[in-house]
């Protein structure tokens, strides 16, 4: 993926705008992304997709490096500039190599099945997509080296006359000192070497246990998650637990591609038939929300957020609605809803929240 450009990026977002404030928005991002937590991450999400927020949240890690560059920012005043600053440091992280897959794992949950329209005209959503897809094409399990071998150690003849034709210590010294560092440096790199192929294989490993065990899921019709037959999970709910299910098999993100087609699969002709997550969560008991639930769910995670409300008051979804209101009446496929609840679960390993 290119490499993020934050001024080409505001600009296509903030055409008109005064050179100067490009500056300072510039200023300001490359102090924030220095040093965000994933939870901080999260908390951009919810600028990012115009949800309900608390300004005191942001006003150390990120309206003041933005507030130094530009003395009249002030995030409490400003929710779409806000909202926009944030929707390109999620992009920034979405085009890393090595936050890639997590942070838009996170933007698509945020999304809620790409219901909710970040403040970007829709790029960070495209992106996060085609950064899961890619995630897909990897190629067979292999090494990233068919030979590990220890290298060729350098030509050290002419030294070796040199002692041979005159010896002194200092000379021997020095030669001794060449060869050992020249062994050691060619043992660090067969070792490097080893130990990427290992990581590389490990995780490869990992993924394709994963797919396994969801495999045997779908084959056993068992809710982990419940600790029941899925067939028992009534019909307005099952989708919503089959993606909490799957999603927390998952430890190395974002998870085996062949999730979705499991979801799918286990689902049926179901799948295509359209809820709301207010009635998905309503399909379950308390003994089920208990189980369900995660106390640490933010509230950029709907689906989570929901049972988290539920399993604590009967009266949950009027809270729910001004939590987020554009996911309460929102109709989704089961489909959909597994997916949504799949991508929640994965991120809150991914980000520590589990």
């Amino acid at each position: 993926m290119a490499e993020f450009n934050f001024i080409e990026a505001y600009k296509l977002l903030q055409p008109a705008v005064d050179r100067g404030i490009v500056d300072a928005r510039k200023a300001g991002f490359d102090q924030i992304v220095k040093g965000l937590t994933w939870s901080q991450i999260v908390d951009l999400s919810r600028l990012a997709f115009g949800l309900p927020y608390e300004a005191a949240v942001y006003t150390e890690w990120f309206q003041k490096p933005l507030h130094d560059a530009d003395p009249h920012f002030f995030v409490a005043q400003d929710a779409a500039e806000a909202g926009r600053i944030a929707v390109l440091i999620l992009r920034h992280f979405v085009a890393q190599g090595n936050t890639s897959t997590t942070a838009a794992l996170l933007a698509l949950a945020s999304s809620y099945a790409g219901k909710r329209s970040a403040l970007d005209n829709g790029e960070l959503v495209t992106r996060s997509r085609d950064v899961i897809a890619a995630s897909s094409k990897k190629a067979a399990m292999t090494a990233p080296s068919t030979k590990i071998a220890i290298p060729k150690a350098a030509d050290h003849s002419t030294k070796k006359t040199e002692l041979a034709n005159g010896f002194d210590a200092p000379r021997t010294a020095a030669f001794a000192e060449t060869v050992v560092q020249d062994l050691r440096a060619g043992s660090e790199a067969a070792i490097t070497a080893l130990s990427d192929a290992y990581l590389a294989l490990r995780q490869d490993n990992l993924r394709l246990a994963e797919e396994i065990d969801m495999l045997w899921w779908h084959v056993g019709d068992w809710s982990n998650a419940l600790d029941v037959p899925r067939t028992s999970i009534s019909r307005e709910s099952v989708g919503l637990v089959s993606g909490v299910d799957l999603g927390a098999m998952v430890k190395f993100s974002p998870g085996p591609y062949g999730a979705y087609g499991i979801l799918k699969q286990s689902l049926g002709k179901e799948g295509e038939k359209t809820t709301s997550l207010v009635e998905a969560v309503a399909g379950l008991d308390a003994s089920q929300l208990a189980r369900l639930k995660l106390d640490r769910a933010p509230d950029v995670f709907p689906v989570l957020t929901a049972l988290r409300l539920a399993s604590a008051d009967r009266d949950w979804a009027d809270q729910f609605a001004k939590m987020a209101p554009d996911a309460a009446g929102e109709k989704l496929t089961h489909l959909e809803l597994a997916t949504q609840a799949f991508r929640e679960r994965v991120s809150m390993t991914n980000v520590g929240l589990v």
